[in-house]
């Protein structure tokens, strides 16, 4: 039946150092003395029988009961002492007027007493074992009970000096571990402060930086170098999951090369180039060194290595030199264009005198301003790689408006032009950087025809891609010269003695379309003419070259 209240549990508590201290002292105690009774009772059962034997030893074991049941957290240091005083007196009385020796059991009460009090206590019970050998002493006759009796006392003044000159030392080395073990945790907390700090410095800064034994172990990376490299934080001895190539689009630097690798061989560099591509997709220029830090003390020697993203500044350099490249590329069109119109227009007989002049005034400026654009660039070089903005765009306005502005040109040349374009070429694309490239083809296919020539530019779809192909009858290209004519500042001999030019259009060219997921081929034949032939993705995702179906919604 329940009665709605719980009853208390009586629950014994764990007992703490100093009782079971207690405990334990007086429980060896208590059982020397019931393996001596036990011992006397077996072989000699008359002495077991006399009453101060018994009366001691039950006093014992009554004191022991009574040091197992009182509450000595309770109560203060000194309470203890009743106990070993107590255990000194029933000793006595079970010795007293014995044959058998049994003053060897004064030795725990001393030892306790000395070793746990004063010297005050221990003198205390150093006199109290006397008086009851005194007193024994003088109940008997002879010399030989005093002599005894000093005996004994000498011993356990012995043993209780030794056991309290035992028990400072261990006190006096307790307290100077105990000093010894703050000043070492300060220390090292002290040490641990400094390293945080300088761990929170070093995740601080954008370098990467890797700590690398001789053994090629990762000893500390900070959170630059992990993000760089997509490192496990937890683990960064885990495999990377950015990868290292030689170029911007190029090959994967082999492992052995790897700068990492050449680290952890001891090996010392300085900006070493590489190029990275990370675990989120992007590339990252990284400039790095790996410096030798010396051994100190007992910590050997080991590499620092130190990765700089110099990706901003690499962009940098290459868009100065495109522009550079591409400003006095560029610039040569319209110039082209300006003679062009200048001297068709001369050729008109009746051009007022005037008129005249100024038209040649501005064939001689322009051709001053051609001079100049191919002279910077021929202090440049080519450094275009990638797309500004892209959009879906169709070729073929681009295609047209680029033959209409060199059609006076070729005009001038008498050179014709056919273009077949019959049908929307959507691409995705930088229309911008695509004019550019139709330019250079366009421009270069009439400047290297000669009179009474021709090109012809044919724009057509050919599955997922879109073509664009430029044949001319010009002077066309060797087959030596061929693999090379897509190096900077490279032309053909041949290309020399007919005009003028930089050599950069054509590698310009190249970079933009295959920046684009297209590629760019050159066929030509010595004295018949060359073929360009430009082919770009149709309406493609161009960062996974995944071509989508040919798309006409929205578009006029």
């Amino acid at each position: 039946m329940a009665t709605g209240a719980a009853r208390p549990l009586f629950v014994v508590g764990t007992p703490d150092a100093r009782t079971r201290s207690i405990w334990l002292t007086q429980l060896v105690l208590a059982a020397s003395v019931l393996i001596t009774a036990i011992l006397v009772m077996v072989l000699e059962p008359a002495l077991f029988g006399r009453w101060n034997f018994l009366a001691g030893t039950i006093a014992v074991v009554v004191i022991t009961l009574a040091t197992l049941g009182v509450p000595w957290s309770r109560l203060p240091a000194a309470a203890v002492l009743a106990v070993p005083f107590a255990d000194a007196l029933a000793i006595g009385l079970m010795s007293s007027g014995m044959d058998l020796r049994l003053g060897y059991l004064w030795g725990f009460p001393v030892m306790w007493v000395g070793m746990h009090f004063r010297a005050t206590a221990l003198a205390a019970m150093l006199a109290l074992i006397g008086l009851i050998l005194l007193v024994e002493s003088a109940l008997q006759t002879g010399t030989m009970a005093a002599l005894r009796a000093f005996v004994v006392l000498l011993s356990l003044t012995f043993i209780g000096i030794t056991a309290h000159l035992a028990l400072r030392r261990t006190r006096s080395l307790r307290r100077l571990l105990r000093r010894q073990a703050g000043r070492l945790t300060a220390t090292l907390n002290r040490h641990s402060d400094q390293d945080r700090r300088t761990t929170e410095i070093l995740n601080g800064i954008d370098t990467g930086i890797a700590h690398i034994s001789d053994s090629g172990a990762v000893l500390a990376v900070n959170d630059a170098y992990s993000r760089l490299y997509g490192l496990d934080p937890l683990n960064p001895t885990l495999p990377a999951r950015s990868v290292e190539y030689t170029g911007l689009r190029g090959m994967p630097v082999p492992f052995s090369e790897r700068p990492f690798a050449r680290a952890s061989r001891g090996e010392t560099f300085s900006d070493a180039s590489v190029w990275l591509f990370t675990a989120g997709g992007e590339w990252r220029a990284l400039s790095v060194t790996a410096k030798r830090l010396a051994a100190r003390g007992d910590e050997e020697s080991s590499i620092l290595l130190l990765v700089h993203d110099v990706t901003a500044l690499t962009y940098a350099e290459r868009e100065r030199e495109r522009f550079t490249a591409m400003a006095s590329h560029e610039l040569k069109h319209p110039l082209t264009v300006m003679i062009g119109n200048a001297e068709l227009a001369l050729e008109l007989d009746d051009m007022a005198p005037r008129t005249r002049e100024r038209f040649e005034a501005i064939v001689g400026a322009s051709e001053r301003m051609l001079k100049m654009t191919e002279s910077l660039g021929s202090t440049s070089r080519r450094g275009f790689s990638g797309r500004d903005e892209v959009d879906d765009i169709d070729l073929r306005h681009i295609l047209l408006d680029s033959v209409a502005s060199f059609r006076p040109t070729a005009a001038a040349g008498d050179i014709e032009i056919d273009v077949h374009a019959d049908e929307p070429l959507w691409v995705t694309a930088d229309g911008f950087r695509l004019r550019q490239v139709v330019d250079n083809i366009v421009s270069n296919a009439i400047k290297y025809t000669p009179r009474d020539g021709r090109v012809r530019i044919v724009g057509l779809i050919e599955d997922d891609t879109v073509a664009l192909v430029v044949s001319d009858t010009g002077i066309g290209i060797g087959a030596d010269d061929l693999p090379l004519i897509l190096t900077p500042y490279f032309r053909t001999a041949e290309a020399k003695k007919t005009t003028g030019g930089t050599g950069l259009g054509l590698g310009i060219s190249n970079d933009i379309v295959r920046a684009h997921g297209g590629t760019l081929g050159i066929e030509s034949e010595a004295g018949v003419g060359t073929t360009v032939t430009v082919r770009l993705p149709r309406a493609a995702d161009l960062e996974t070259g995944r071509s989508a179906p040919y798309r006409t919604e929205g578009r006029a």
